[in-house]
């Protein structure tokens, strides 16, 4: 039983850091496209555009944690 609960605490813990990067990466997402789209310039599909662009920002921190890994278990 105690595994089970384990497991449960351990998926939960994941949930919870994705559900993280997720809204870090939506901000970030927001912010960039604020800054840096000018009205004049044309998205076709803002939506379809933002969304990409949260995929690659989540892609990149989940990389750069696992590259901060390595770098902490060589030392």
């Amino acid at each position: 039983m105690r595994e089970d609960q384990s497991e449960n605490t351990v998926q939960l813990v994941h949930q919870a850091v994705q559900a993280r990067r997720h809204t870090e990466a939506q901000r970030m997402a927001d912010v960039l496209i604020r800054n840096h789209l000018d009205p004049d310039q044309r998205v076709v599909n803002l939506q379809s555009f933002s969304s990409a662009l949260v995929a690659a920002l989540e892609a990149a921190r989940i990389r750069g944690e696992d590259d901060a890994g390595d770098v902490l278990t060589l030392t």
